[in-house]
C-alpha cells in the first residue's frame, strides 16, 4: 500500500515545491501539463490498451456500473446544490467537481503499483468509456447553469476534442482490430507512456492552488463526499452484487473513488461556473485522497 501511495504524493509534493521555489512558472507548469495530456497520455493508452487483446482487460459488468454511478452522482449532486440554494454557476461546478475525477493523472499510477500491468490494462480499457462519459456529463451540468445567451450548444465536440479522450477512444479501436504497431513506434510509445505518470503527478503539484474558501464550505464538504465516498462505495456494492471477482471490485472502486480533475477548473472557466469554487474542490478532495485512498485500499478485497 505505502508503495503505491508514497511515490504519488512525493511526485505532486515535488511539483508543488517547484512551482513555489520558480524552478515551474506558470508558463511552464502549463507547459508540462499540455505536454502530457496531448502526448504522454494519449501514448499511454495506446500503449497499454491499444495492443492489448480486449478479452484479458474488458469488463462490460465494470463500464456499466460506473457509468450508472457517475449517473446518480451527478442526480446527487445537483438536487444537494438546489438544496443548499447555491447560486447558478456554482451548480454546475458542485456536479462537475462531484463526478469528474482525476482517474489518469492520480489512479492510474496507484493501481499499476498495487496490480501491475493487467490491472492497469483493466482499469485503462474501462477508462477509455468512463472519461467520455463523466466529461460529457460534466459538460452537460456547466451548460445547463449558464446564462441563456452564453450557451453554444457544442458539447458532444467539447468532449470528443479532449486528447485523452481521444487516446482512449482510439486505443479501444486499435484493440479491436488486433493492431501491433512496428518496433520502432512500439519504443517510441513506451517511451512516451514513461513520462505520462511522472510527468502528470508534477504536472498536478505544480497546478494545485488554493482557491478563496469564504462561504464555500458546504459545497466543497457535499462536492467531497459525494466524489470521495458515495461514488466508490456505490460502485463497490453494486459490483459486488453483480458478482465481481476481488480485483475487479478493487479496480472498479478505486476509480470511481479518484479526487476530481485538475481540468475541471479551465473548463468551470470556460463554461461560466465558480473558478474559486472549482479550484478549491480539486485541492480539497486531493488533500482528501490521501485518507481516503489508504482506507479504501485497506477496505477493499484483494
Amino acid at each position: 500500500m505505502l508503495a503505491g501511495l508514497v511515490p504519488i504524493f512525493l511526485l505532486m509534493g515535488l511539483g508543488v515545491v517547484a512551482r513555489r521555489s520558480g524552478v515551474l512558472g506558470d508558463a511552464a507548469a502549463a507547459g508540462l501539463n499540455r505536454l502530457v495530456m496531448y502526448f504522454a497520455l494519449p501514448a499511454l493508452f495506446i500503449a497499454k490498451v491499444g495492443t492489448s487483446p480486449l478479452e484479458s482487460a474488458l469488463s462490460p459488468r465494470l463500464m456499466l456500473v460506473a457509468v450508472v454511478v457517475l449517473c446518480v452522482a451527478l442526480i446527487v449532486a445537483l438536487v444537494t446544490a438546489r438544496a443548499l440554494r447555491l447560486p447558478l454557476p456554482q451548480r454546475g461546478t458542485l456536479a462537475q467537481a462531484a463526478i469528474r475525477g482525476n482517474i489518469v493523472y492520480f489512479t492510474f499510477p496507484l493501481i499499476l503499483t498495487l496490480y501491475g500491468d493487467d490491472g492497469l490494462r483493466l482499469a485503462a480499457v474501462t477508462s477509455a468509456v468512463v472519461i467520455p462519459t463523466m466529461t460529457l456529463l460534466a459538460v452537460t451540468a456547466l451548460e445547463r447553469y449558464r446564462p441563456p445567451g452564453e450557451r453554444d450548444g457544442h458539447i458532444l465536440f467539447r468532449v470528443l476534442a479532449n486528447p485523452i479522450v481521444i487516446g482512449a477512444l482510439l486505443s479501444l479501436l486499435l484493440a479491436v482490430l488486433h493492431w501491433r504497431p512496428w518496433g520502432w513506434l512500439a519504443g517510441t510509445l513506451n517511451a512516451l507512456a514513461d513520462l505520462a505518470f511522472p510527468g502528470a503527478l508534477l504536472a498536478l503539484g505544480a497546478e494545485l492552488k488554493i482557491g478563496r474558501w469564504r462561504g464555500l464550505w458546504r459545497s466543497l464538504a457535499a462536492a467531497s463526499v459525494i466524489k470521495l465516498v458515495l461514488m466508490p462505495s456505490l460502485g463497490w456494492w453494486l459490483l459486488a452484487i453483480l458478482g465481481a471477482p476481488p480485483r475487479e471490485i478493487a479496480i472498479g472502486a478505486l476509480v470511481l473513488a479518484a479526487p476530481t480533475a485538475v481540468a475541471s477548473h479551465s473548463v468551470a472557466a470556460s463554461l461560466g461556473g465558480d473558478i474559486d469554487l472549482a479550484s478549491s474542490c480539486v485541492l480539497v478532495t486531493t488533500v482528501l485522497s490521501v485518507v481516503t485512498y489508504v482506507g479504501w485500499v485497506l477496505l477493499l478485497p484483494q
